[in-house]
Order: structure tokens, then C-alpha cells, then sequence
């Protein structure tokens, strides 16, 4: 091996622990916008079979979540994992793949966190990614969230070698919950649960807190901090305190 084919390796080496890392937030999702998942790394793969997750009971009583349900769920498959949409919060606007318009309450407000950090996940591909990160991204670290993920795109795709635009593999994780930690008609900040498989099969919780803005005419994501989902995951997770989505199997 000549000295060049050995940096090229050792860099190869260096790009996949790297990615092996940012499979644990959600690039999110990284949901992936952030939240911990595991990824495929350019192609989609079968799931382990999840050991049996435990079923989460209601928060306490008088949850201001409570007051407003989110509606009836029906739940779709992005970049490999489900997410809920609702008669009532929305999406309302599901062209092209993307997810605008929801409702103007905490609903609203919980399932446009869902779709907007699962949409700036690496994994969904550009052509996804970057009209969400053009027009439902704000605050001081929004191009700082957008290099990132640009980044972490063009290593996935080194790997899989896929046409730019298109998906590079899944986010290998399961969408259990959500709190909200506050909630005014023009900002929320609002807890997402996820459970996925560790290397044991042991069943991990990880919960992603982001924060909500109320455009006047839709909910927004105010990009975290640096640019970095990492400040705002924590998989030292008590997944009873938080709200189970409705119908989630």
C-alpha cells in the first residue's frame, strides 16, 4: 500500500466512525432534526426486530397538551421512520415531499416539530432537506445548521455513491412521544421521544428538545445552537413523563 492509499484509508476510516456518531441524534433526526438514530449509511437495510418498547401512559393530568388533542393520526414512512400527520394540526400541504402548514395551537406546534427536524436529517436527501432548510429554519444558527448538514450529506453520499438530491439510507428509530416545555402564540419549545435498538438489543430512549417559532402564518424550527443538534439530546431519558402519540402502535 503506498503512502497515499494509506491516508486515503485511515480518511475513509475517520469519515465512517464519524457517521457512526452522528447516527446517534437525528442528524438530525442528527433527527435527524436530531434525535438519536441510527443510520444505514447510503442504503436501506431491514430493521432488527425491536424488542418490545413499553407502552407510555398519559402525562400527569392537566398537561396543557391535553387541552388540545392533536386530532386523528395517520402515520407515513420518512426516510424509514413513521411520522404522524393529523386532520386537525396538520400538514396541510404535503407536495413534494415536504410538510407546511399547521395549525396555529400546541398541536400545531408538536407535529411541525416532528416534520421539520426529520426533513433536515442528512438521510432524506437534498432535494428534501434544503427547500426545508430555506423556508422553515430560522434564527442566528440556521446556516450554520445548513453547512452541517450539507456536510454530512456529501460524506453519506461518498459512501453510497446515490445521484445528488436523493435519499442516503434510513433513520433506524421509532417516534414514542412528546412534551411540551412551553408555549406561547408565537414560540414552543417542545420534547420529541424516540427509541431505538442499542448494539445489545437493549431498547434506548433518546429525547430531542427544540424550539418552535409562529410566523404569523406557520410553524418554523429555530436552528440549536452552533448549528449542532448534539446541546439538545439527552438519552438519560424517563419516557413515563411523556404523552404518547394517539394510535401509535
Amino acid at each position: 500500500m503506498t503512502v497515499t492509499d494509506d491516508v486515503i484509508a485511515r480518511t475513509r476510516h475517520l469519515t465512517a466512525r464519524r457517521l457512526t456518531a452522528v447516527g446517534a441524534v437525528i442528524a438530525a433526526l442528527m433527527l435527524t432534526a436530531a434525535v438519536a438514530i441510527f443510520i444505514s449509511r447510503g442504503r436501506s437495510t431491514p430493521a432488527r426486530p425491536a424488542p418490545p418498547v413499553p407502552q407510555l401512559a398519559p402525562s400527569a393530568a392537566g398537561d396543557a397538551a391535553a387541552s388540545e388533542p392533536l386530532g386523528v393520526l395517520r402515520w407515513a414512512l420518512v426516510a424509514g421512520i413513521a411520522i404522524p400527520t393529523s386532520t386537525r394540526c396538520g400538514p396541510f400541504d404535503t407536495s413534494a415531499g415536504l410538510a407546511r402548514g399547521f395549525s396555529h395551537d400546541r398541536g400545531g406546534a408538536v407535529l411541525a416539530a416532528v416534520h421539520v427536524v426529520v426533513r433536515v436529517a442528512p438521510q432524506v436527501g437534498a432535494d428534501i432537506f434544503n427547500p426545508t432548510l430555506g423556508t422553515q429554519v430560522t434564527g442566528p444558527d440556521a446556516e450554520a445548521l445548513r453547512s452541517r448538514v450539507a456536510q454530512e450529506y456529501e460524506d453519506l453520499r461518498e459512501l453510497s455513491s446515490v445521484r445528488y438530491g436523493q435519499p442516503v439510507g434510513d433513520l433506524q428509530a421509532t417516534l414514542r412521544g412528546y412534551r411540551i416545555h412551553a408555549y406561547t402564540s408565537t414560540e414552543a419549545t417542545v420534547e420529541l421521544l424516540t427509541a431505538s435498538n442499542g448494539d445489545t438489543g437493549r431498547v434506548i430512549f433518546a429525547a430531542s428538545t427544540v424550539r418552535m417559532s409562529w410566523t404569523g402564518s406557520d410553524w418554523v424550527l429555530i436552528a440549536p445552537a452552533g448549528g449542532s443538534f448534539d446541546s439538545v439530546v439527552s438519552t438519560a431519558v424517563d419516557a413515563s413523563g411523556f404523552d404518547p402519540f394517539p394510535g401509535r402502535r
